[in-house]
């Protein structure tokens, strides 16, 4: 995994995430841009676990409401598989799953300067999955804040 911030490859431990309902919303702070490069392998061993939950919790959702989802068009396949599914691999983690992955790869910590604040952006190349969004800095105030 490789962590960009302003396309400068950068230490991951700058970061944190914002986990509230927020996540997306700037309230007209400065922000800056962030990229994090996965190889395909690492993003499975992450979040197959959680990736798989979610997804048997669709289908049923799905079948009793006789409903269809973003799981519904890769027939609920396994996350190695969704990766053939480039747009719909982009659609479930925006919505599902960013964060959950972020959380695992951004631990808490006070030293953390900058908060993952967005998921603009999904892209499969290759065996690598790059993730764009924005960040705004931490500031000392908000430092005693919980995201």
């Amino acid at each position: 995994m490789k962590v960009f911030l302003n396309n400068v490859e950068v230490n991951k431990d700058l970061f944190i995430v914002n986990h509230g309902l927020n996540y997306g919303r700037f309230f007209d702070l400065k922000t800056e841009e962030y990229q994090i490069q996965f190889k395909d392998f690492e993003i499975i061993e992450l979040i197959e676990k959680e990736y798989c939950e979610i997804r048997d919790e669709i289908k049923i959702d799905d079948q009793i409401n006789k409903d269809t989802s973003d799981f519904t068009r890769t027939n609920y396949c396994s996350l190695s598989q969704l990766l053939y599914y480039k747009s719909d691999f982009e659609e479930i983690m925006k919505t599902y799953l960013d964060r959950t992955l972020f959380k695992k790869v951004f631990t808490e910590s006070s030293k953390k300067a900058f908060v993952i604040n967005s998921t603009d952006l999904i892209e499969i190349r290759n065996n690598s999955i790059i993730f764009q969004g924005r960040v705004f800095k931490l500031n000392s105030k908000k430092r005693n804040n919980s995201f």
